[in-house]
């Protein structure tokens, strides 16, 4: 059996690290635009006057939620994932804390002696 491990072949590398990290930056916005898109053709019939509006009370805030219902769960996912992004960079940074570079290292050894 091969122990040795391949470093490309490692979820925790680096580079993999900021990959994920800038994809998902770039899909959060991907999907931002395309929910409203989406909400502002839902809202053009609106606009062009081919929509009735709700005559009763009770029935704006089922209109209202289902205008906004497109950005507001395109503004979630657009969170979620930039909280990913900023997730794994945290993640770095603390990693990058915690692992001395070789310089420093040898720096304490001579101090502690």
């Amino acid at each position: 059996m091969n122990t040795n491990k391949d470093s490309s072949l490692l979820f925790a590398g680096e580079d993999t690290i900021f990959r994920i990290a800038s994809v998902s930056k770039i899909v959060s916005w991907v999907v931002l635009v395309v929910y409203l898109v989406i909400f502002v053709n839902d809202l053009q019939p609106l606009f062009q006057g081919q929509t009735q509006l709700p005559t009763q009370f009770s029935q704006w805030p089922i209109t209202i939620v289902s205008w906004f219902y497109a950005p507001v769960l395109g503004l979630f996912y657009f969170l979620v994932l930039q909280g990913v992004a900023q997730g794994l960079n945290l993640g770095l940074d603390i990693y990058y804390e915690l692992q001395p570079e070789d310089g420093e290292e040898d720096e304490e050894e001579y101090v502690e002696e």
